[in-house]
């Protein structure tokens, strides 16, 4: 049963039940059945229908002009950028208004949420396609050039390792953020150590073709899924080799790990680079190689009840620290 009907249901008996007592007790007591009486309970009840139904109308009026709003939101047609409530024709009730302002609310929401993934599949256009042509050029060169020697060659190889390298990175932070956003962590007891222990190994190439020193430090445990973890702590890793100076070290506690580097440190604060996407407006820092890395390990850290945070150091570089739990 729709709610007007439940209403005005309430509203007749209310009316009504009063003057049934008052004309039963009155029949009871002069023992006669009275047809004027009757007559009167009939049109108590018809009137008493007609006021109710009226006042639910009334009460619910507000109500229904929401929801016509919505339905005319639901069959405009219109992109969800131009979508909006239409204005009430006269000011609504105060819980009405609150309603109306949640709504207004979810899409002021939801075409932020629609900004932010056309600025996604924006930056991930251009993030990918940059690698991959490159990619291709190199592919074309070698294709061509029969006498280029060894040494040349060699080195053309790595360039296009390098960049189809810049290409999987990429992909594996979104499948990352993706695997984030859409289930909840599988958390298992880890030693820390042993994790930088693989990575000093994983790592140790890249660092020294660069003329860095990778050192590790420290020891603890932590509970946390491995996989997010590796992937937010290889972002870090591979953002301290490419802008180091001498030395990173990767570090390790009772519930966290962190990467420090002697670079420049970071270009701007840790809140905005962590940002997706957003630090290729940044100079200095490479587009797609600081703004998703930085976004997935904070999200990581997040997802195990922590933060990603940044510590002061007193020489130029950056200490990034993953927590993994509460302080």
């Amino acid at each position: 049963m729709p709610l007007k009907h439940q209403l005005a249901w309430v509203i007749g008996l209310l009316a009504f039940l009063p003057n049934l007592v008052i004309a039963l007790t009155f029949w009871f007591s002069s023992g006669e059945v009275q047809f004027f009486l009757l007559l009167w309970l009939f049109v108590l009840a018809f009137l008493a229908a007609l006021v109710g139904y009226w006042l639910a109308g009334a009460l619910l009026r507000p109500v229904d002009e929401l929801t016509r709003s919505l339905h005319y939101l639901r069959g405009s047609g219109r992109a969800l950028a131009e979508l909006s409530l239409p204005s009430p024709k006269e000011p609504p009730p105060a819980e009405i208004a609150q309603l109306r302002e949640g709504f207004e609310e979810l899409l002021l929401h939801l075409r932020e949420l629609l900004e932010a993934r056309e600025a996604t599949y924006a930056a991930l256009t251009h993030d990918l396609k940059t690698p991959l042509l490159a990619a291709l050029r190199a592919l074309e060169y070698l294709e061509e050039a029969d006498k280029i020697g060894p040494e040349k060659r060699k080195e053309m190889l790595r360039t296009l390792k390098e960049e189809l390298y810049r290409s999987y990175l990429l992909v594996e932070n979104l499948l990352t953020a993706s695997r984030l956003e859409a289930r909840r962590v599988e958390p298992e007891n880890l030693n820390l150590r042993a994790i930088l222990e693989d990575f000093r190994l994983r790592y140790a190439q890249q660092a020294q073709r660069r003329g860095l020193r990778l050192e590790i430090e420290g020891a603890g445990l932590a509970r946390a899924e491995r996989l997010l973890l590796e992937r937010a702590l290889a972002n870090l890793t591979e953002n301290a080799l490419r802008h180091a100076k001498s030395r990173v070290v990767l570090r390790a506690g009772e519930g966290w790990l962190e990467v420090e580097d002697d670079g420049p440190g970071l270009p701007d604060s840790l809140e905005i680079l962590s940002q997706p996407f957003r630090s290729q407006r940044l100079r200095g820092v490479r587009a797609g190689s600081a703004g998703l890395g930085l976004y997935v390990a904070r999200r990581v850290a997040e997802a195990h009840g922590g933060r990603l945070e940044c510590l002061a150091l007193p020489y130029p570089g950056s200490r990034l620290r993953l927590w993994l739990g509460p302080r």
